[in-house]
């Protein structure tokens, strides 16, 4: 059975969209990485609140992006046609 055109340009955009999704995740993770080497920061005297306010908003970003890039991204690839 032939794939149509407009079903090859959904499944680029598709594909597109699921290498984005992953990238800002990833980006995200590895920023945290390299801005926050010491792991975990709590709020305590060799941290200053802005470091510590800082950190918690990264980790809350972290905490809701992954979970909503990796279920977008399961959804796109169950949308896929089996080959």
């Amino acid at each position: 059975m032939p794939v149509t055109n407009a079903l090859k340009r959904l499944m680029q955009k598709t594909r597109s969209l699921s290498y984005c999704i992953g990238l800002v995740m990833v980006v995200l993770f590895v920023y945290g990485l390299i801005r926050y080497p010491d792991l975990p920061i709590r709020e305590c005297p060799s941290h200053t609140a802005a470091e510590y306010n800082a950190f918690s908003i990264w980790q809350t970003t972290l905490f809701i992006v992954w979970p909503i890039g990796m279920l977008i991204m399961l959804l796109l690839q169950r949308g896929k046609p089996k080959r």
